[in-house]
């Protein structure tokens, strides 16, 4: 029926609102406003009547292949928000052409000129014939393009298809939503109360959520009504679960804002003194759920545990008692003062992408904590357990730590004496490594530096503190402060590559950030809907199209694998040359180490006094290296001169002396030993001749320093070739890695052929060798035979030196119409220098599929 009788609105000045919408959210009389505007209807019998869907015209022009194809690329920008007038002229000019094989319902119906009882027909018609590939392709009706009920209804039959599990996944966005609704009674509202009855889990999450959309001031009397009729749905017991927790906060936060208040010298004695309120508080309701899962039952603190960290808004670091596993405690941060609504959507869109691998049979070992917006600027964070940031790893390697090189392994490496949980960490760190690879460049996160990097001593890699993403860096005048398009480190190369013993495991990180990259593209519609859903939640970096439009270049859902392949490794290369990342954490190394000096002087460190010490005419008068031999991993040669005149020769790895220096700083403080010269190196890039000086300065400073270091046992050990138990695990150090010298060099291609175009994808190449056996910096030429007017020549980008290099670089060839008879040619060069080729039968190869091919030793 017609609306009748007085109406009365709220008035708001038209730049206050948050979009140019009208709801009944922004409407209602209970928020106050300086005007309120009364209306009154004239009572009437008329009734509206919504329009019949129109059946399909015969007399439309079905439109050509051509057309299909602009359509289906059309499909492909997936919000309607990336679509240009034209564009969407087009889509409703063909929308009977339009199915869930070239497009998407959301775009066809979005491209409608008008919301006129003709054009809306029509849109009925579709709507009722069209059949959705995925229920979350109706996401896309309920954003603020769709006013229309019946189409939000529509939509919402496709979301009730959705396990509550799921649902779960994307409740931030349907709260966000609701505030388009135009009934309290609306399908949507009904759909997520209905769930609430069924799942504690989402009546749980839903409470926080639309107890934190209550400090949006156009909608707060909207949520608080749908907040009420969750609590009337709720029941009496879980809204005291509800009741114990909003305290759990309030106190709390009294807490945190007590502690960020007080002095320096009296901050822990404030915090003592608090903390026996939280005490007094389980002591009261003996059990407490937490606001971040209410399967985490919590039964008190333990205050010795608790602290605070010293940033400037003091966040609380909270001990809570497991009440279901009293043998580990729940560790949580509270903040005051800091907005975590947007970090809740990066973890939870993080998290989405972490499903969409799980359910395609891929683990990338990812870590996500859990993070909830409590209230306007405050919130929980959960702390991951054995957790360290990799600033902190960094000092623990001294002043220049961020620029060596085998920091990272030789951290985990003192995790794990063991072998076997040596090698689970690094299989650990190089998947969750890959996936947040993936995951930090689509989202654009940025702000990234090795204090908000973490690892576990189990080998998992996650990044926190996400207050900059899509792109907004911060700027040093006009130089933005992140550079690179996601972090990896050539440390992070080094770790996974064992020190470049394994260069082929760099071949495989590529393949797999390649792999979660294309696999995520596949889902590209679902991630646009999802932030475009957001879009007005007033979050300070998520409020515009071009937020959107950032994610969809980085998503790259118009290419095809092999594109997009090629793409991202540009990308990972890219990141390992990028000098300023290593620069950055420097300086943030040297910060923290200034603020910790300032803070508290270091301890004095005293000498073991359990040296081990050998007779003097024993002892090494001078050691020199001579040369290195250019094996899959360098040697070098070293002349040992001892005090009795007895010269001898040792071979050993850069490694080794690495291993060595470890050991050394088990048993002798820093400034006993020499800095040992792990110098940053792009990846395969040669510094051999740099490491022979560096080393025979340290060998120099090693022998003419303290007597007790330069007679160590272990420094004999490892000179004179002495085999003690020390040094076991060195002993297999030379051993080579796959790539030994009788396998034989390979390269590995992928190519198809469509629509007259060839197009050959080279991904990696082994064991290349120059005549004199080292590794060359090569590139491919490809020619197509026959070739009598000689145009067919193709040439890759030069890779930097190496034995196992990573290309993936596209070679393309347009309008081959027949390959019977046509022969690939792929020669591999180094400067001019013939390292390899091998000729390829075209008519003979399996298309799109990955091959290695031999690489002879002649051209043919």
């Amino acid at each position: 029926r017609l609306t009748s009788g007085t109406v009365l609105l709220s008035m708001a000045l038209h730049s206050t609102l948050p979009t140019a919408m009208i709801t009944p959210g922004i409407c209602s009389t209970e928020t106050p406003t300086s005007v309120t505007l009364q209306i009154d209807f004239p009572e009437t019998d008329l009734k509206f009547i919504k329009p019949e869907p129109e059946e399909r015209r015969g007399d439309l022009v079905e439109p050509t292949q051509e057309c299909l194809r602009h359509i289906a690329r059309l499909s492909q920008r997936h919000s309607l928000l990336l679509l240009s007038e034209q564009q969407r002229r087009i889509l409703w000019f063909y929308r009977y052409s339009c199915n869930n094989q070239n497009c998407s319902l959301p775009l066809v119906l979005g491209s409608a000129p008008s919301w006129d009882r003709t054009t809306l027909s029509e849109m009925y018609a579709l709507l009722r014939s069209w059949s959705f590939s995925n229920p979350l392709e109706a996401l896309g009706l309920l954003t603020f393009s769709f006013p229309d009920q019946d189409i939000r209804g529509a939509a919402v039959q496709q979301i009730e298809n959705v396990s509550s599990e799921e649902l779960l996944e994307y409740l931030p966005q349907l709260v966000q939503v609701l505030k388009f609704e135009w009934s309290l009674e609306s399908p949507l509202v009904k759909l997520l109360l209905n769930r609430s009855l069924q799942s504690i889990q989402v009546a749980h999450q839903l409470y926080w959520l639309l107890k934190n959309a209550q400090n949006e001031v156009h909608f707060r009397m909207w949520y608080k009504k749908l907040l009420a009729a969750l609590q009337f749905c709720a029941g009496q017991a879980l809204n005291n679960e509800f009741s114990k927790e909003e305290k759990l906060i309030r106190i709390l936060e009294d807490i945190a804002t007590k502690v960020k208040a007080a002095s320096d010298p009296k901050r822990k004695e404030v915090l003592k003194v608090e903390l026996s309120r939280l005490q007094q508080f389980f002591q009261e309701v003996k059990l407490c759920r937490l606001p971040l899962n209410p399967a985490l039952v919590v039964q008190g603190i333990e205050a010795d545990s608790c602290s605070y960290f010293t940033s400037n808004a003091f966040p609380l670091k909270i001990s809570f008692i497991n009440a279901t596993a009293p043998s580990g405690n729940i560790d949580v941060i509270f903040k005051i003062g800091d907005d975590l609504r947007q970090d809740m959507l990066v973890l939870q869109i993080i998290r989405v992408m972490d499903s969409i691998w799980l359910q395609e049979g891929l683990d990338m070992q990812m870590i996500i904590y859990r993070c909830l917006s409590t209230g306007k600027g405050q919130g929980l964070v959960q702390m991951v357990p054995d957790a360290t940031t990799l600033a902190k790893i960094h000092r623990e390697s001294g002043l220049i730590g961020p620029l060596k090189e085998n920091t990272i392994k030789k951290w985990f490496r003192h995790h794990h004496p063991l072998e076997s949980s040596y090698q689970e960490a690094i299989r650990n760190f190089f998947y969750s490594c890959a996936g947040w690879c993936v995951v930090t460049f689509i989202l654009g996160v940025c702000d990234r530096h090795s204090d908000n990097i973490m690892l576990t001593t189990a080998g998992h890699m996650f990044h926190i503190d996400f207050g900059r993403f899509l792109g907004h860096a911060q700027m040093f005048g006009s130089i933005r402060r992140d550079r690179a398009p996601f972090i990896f480190t050539s440390e992070m190369e080094y770790f996974i590559t064992e020190g470049g013993k394994n260069p082929q495991r760099f071949q495989e990180f590529v393949e797999l950030c390649c792999r979660a990259y294309n696999i995520v593209r596949k889902h590209s519609q679902l991630l646009l809907s999802l932030l475009e859903m957001m879009l007005h939640a007033g979050l300070p970096e998520l409020n515009s199209i071009q937020d959107l439009k950032y994610v969809y270049d980085n998503l790259r859902p118009q290419d095809s694998d092999l594109q997009a392949t090629s793409y991202f490794t540009r990308k990972i290369k890219e990141s390992l040359e990028c000098f300023p990342v290593k620069l950055n954490n420097l300086i943030h190394t040297l910060v923290q180490m200034s603020v910790g000096s300032s803070a508290k002087p270091p301890a004095p460190e005293t000498v073991p006094q359990e040296w081990v010490m050998l007779d003097a005419e024993r002892s090494i008068a001078r050691a020199t290296i001579l040369g290195f031999s250019k094996k899959p991993d360098p040697v070098y040669l070293i002349q040992v001169v001892q005090t009795c005149n007895v010269v001898t020769f040792v071979e050993k790895s850069f490694d080794q002396f690495s291993k060595l220096h470890s050991h050394l700083q088990k048993q002798f403080p820093p400034h006993v030993l020499p800095e040992f010269p792990h110098s940053w190196h792009l990846p395969f890039m040669d510094l051999e001749h740099k490491r022979v000086k560096d080393l025979n300065l340290y060998l120099k400073q090693l022998l003419s320093g303290s007597r007790k270091l330069a007679n160590n046992e272990l420094v004999l050990s490892f000179f004179l070739n002495w085999s003690r138990n020390t040094l076991a695990e060195d002993s297999s150090s030379l051993t080579l890695g796959p790539q030994s010298a009788g396998h034989k060099p390979g390269v590995q291609l992928v190519i198809s052929y469509e629509n007259t175009r060839l197009t050959i994808m080279l991904k990696h190449m082994r064991n290349l060798r120059l005549p004199d056996g080292s590794a060359p910096s090569a590139h491919a030429e490809f020619y197509l035979l026959p070739d009598p007017y000689e145009v067919s020549r193709r040439k890759t980008k030069t890779a930097p030196k190496g034995s196992d290099p990573t290309y993936n670089e596209l070679i393309v060839y347009d309008r081959i119409t027949e390959l019977r008879g046509r022969v690939l040619k792929l020669v591999v060069k180094s400067k001019g220098t013939f390292v390899g080729a091998v000729n390829i039968q075209l008519s003979n190869v399996q298309f799109n599929e990955e091959k290695w091919y031999p690489l002879g030793n002649s051209v043919i």
